[in-house]
């Protein structure tokens, strides 16, 4: 589905020119849960904008179903920690921005928005401004807002790091049910071992920078019945650790 190689890019910043990734190289399976995890600063961010067509690889290529694209692509959702919701519109009217945006027309419209609102459990506070809701539901609101869009591949960065633990953990249940029914491929960043562990079918772990992977952890179980509980999930969550350890720099990562 998403396919990096050799991935290359820097930035100019005040203090000179700052290298963000070295040849990093990844694939990405269709219908895969797949999470980026490493220290601050590593590239973490820079290559989920790389994915969504906002930013430009120096060198190497990213391929999205075997295809370049110089632009952001019709099929790719994107979350950002900010939520990126327009405080002036509804939260009908944030979910179907999109759609309004591609011209669909207002019939199908709706009803497509109608629907994920649903999913998402905003169904009865279609009429209510952003700033009107929680911080958990603001999250819901921008997974709506992505979903509607009906798109195959979903980029979040760092989705649910504002939020508290008790609903995290009911949000992190929100994203594989919506991920298991719809069948998209979902790319996670994020820097809570425990959430990599919980949402990740694999987990690509990053060094330092200038980020590269220095590691491949496969994790079968995640989202299954009863994972965060079990002795497996303490034991893949230890093994997690020690590799981000190993590293030599765990800063950020928690």
């Amino acid at each position: 589905m998403l396919t990096f190689v050799n991935v290359k890019k820097h930035y100019q910043g005040k203090a000179g020119e700052v290298q963000a990734l070295d040849g990093l190289s990844f694939a990405m399976e269709r219908e895969e849960s797949l999470v980026l995890i490493g220290p601050s600063g590593c590239g973490k961010s820079t290559a989920l904008l790389l994915a969504a067509g906002l930013l430009e690889a120096d060198e190497g290529s990213i391929l999205i179903e075997g295809r370049q694209y110089t632009a952001p692509r019709l099929g790719t959702g994107l979350i950002l920690q900010d939520y990126g919701l327009l405080p002036w519109k509804t939260v009908f009217e944030n979910a179907a921005l999109g759609l309004r945006i591609r011209k669909l027309p207002r019939a199908p419209r709706e009803e497509q928005t109608r629907e994920i609102l649903e999913q998402v459990g905003l169904a009865d506070f279609a009429s209510n401004y952003p700033g009107e809701l929680s911080g958990g539901m603001r999250q819901r609101l921008a997974l709506a807002r992505a979903l509607a869009l009906d798109v195959d591949l979903l980029l979040m960065d760092e989705p649910l790091s504002a939020l508290d633990l008790e609903l995290r953990e009911t949000l992190q249940d929100l994203l594989l049910t919506l991920w298991r029914s719809r069948g998209y491929s979902q790319l996670i960043v994020t820097h809570s071992i425990d959430e990599a562990v919980y949402l990740g079918q694999r987990i690509l772990v990053m060094g330092p920078r200038p980020g590269t992977l220095v590691a491949e952890l496969l994790n079968p179980l995640a989202g299954s019945s009863g994972y965060r509980s079990s002795s497996e999930f303490f034991a893949k969550a230890t093994q997690l650790r020690t590799l981000l350890l190993d590293t030599g720099d765990s800063d950020g990562v928690q």
